[in-house]
């Protein structure tokens, strides 16, 4: 892939148009799958919701790792705990990443014919208090707070990413717990706009290809307008030229992108 054709600045805040480079190095599931521990999370009510758990290599419970929740798209719900183990989910497993930024990974599975944010794509941006949370949004929430009891984790550097439908679950997350996260890559997804002023202080890199007709660029401009004009100046924005939904498929890879995340931490606001 070529790397980023044009780009322009506001203040601190960026809008690229182009592609990402491609210095990441996608595997097969199988790679993922024995780097990533396969859990199923059960609640106090018996609710079950699969997860993958990445711990980095040596990993010590008497050092602080960043953590990463991410979000996989609507072609990898199911219950096989697998589907969601795409390189745009869990390629920062890649030994190069964890060599330089070790850090721990949730991977959570929508179940079949849910959705992590019941809205239908195609309209984009939607109101969080006209959708009640999901079942599987819930039991993430839930999840999240188990691993954070649980392990090593350094609540200043907690990231929040998705794409598709995992884009709109990034939104929705950050949006309900503004508090949590130090930073959010939500891809080729959609939030409610109205509610920009509770993260207005959060790093924010979002990604969109400009012929999306799975979800529209709207999704993702209309939360990234709405944020410059609460003042958020810690915003990039990466619309890919002549790309459609597999935007998803191209965020990833890129580098600049990793030493980004990392750099963010609560701490340094």
């Amino acid at each position: 892939m070529n790397k980023v054709l044009l780009s322009f600045i506001i203040l601190e805040s960026f809008c690229t148009y182009g592609q990402s480079s491609d210095s990441l190095k996608a595997y097969e599931k199988d790679y993922y799958a024995q780097k990533a521990e396969s859990h199923i999370f059960v609640n106090e009510n018996n609710e079950k919701l699969p997860y993958r758990l990445f711990l980095p290599e040596n990993y010590n419970q008497n050092i602080k790792y960043p953590l990463i929740l991410s979000f996989h798209g609507a072609g990898e719900r199911g219950d096989d705990n697998l589907k969601q183990l795409e390189p745009w989910v869990a390629a920062w497993i890649d030994g190069k990443v964890q060599k330089e930024n070790p850090c721990i990974i949730i991977m959570p599975q929508c179940p079949q014919d849910m959705q992590w944010v019941n809205v239908p794509w195609s309209k984009g941006s939607y109101s969080i208090s006209e959708v009640p949370a999901t079942q599987p949004m819930k039991l993430v929430k839930e999840l999240f707070d188990q691993v954070l009891g649980e392990y090593a984790i350094d609540k200043n550097r907690i990231y929040v990413m998705g794409v598709s439908m995992g884009g709109y679950a990034t939104w929705n997350f950050v949006l309900n717990y503004p508090d949590i996260p130090a930073a959010a890559i939500p891809v080729c997804g959609a939030g409610d706009p109205s509610l920009a002023y509770k993260i207005a202080s959060i790093p924010i890199w979002a990604f969109h290809g400009d012929r999306d007709e799975v979800v529209p660029l709207s999704g993702t401009t209309d939360m990234i307008d709405k944020l410059k004009q609460m003042g958020n100046n810690q915003i990039r924005l990466t619309i890919f030229e002549n790309v459609g939904h597999e935007a998803y498929d191209m965020a990833w890879k890129n580098s600049e992108l990793v030493s980004w995340v990392f750099k963010q931490n609560k701490l340094k606001r």
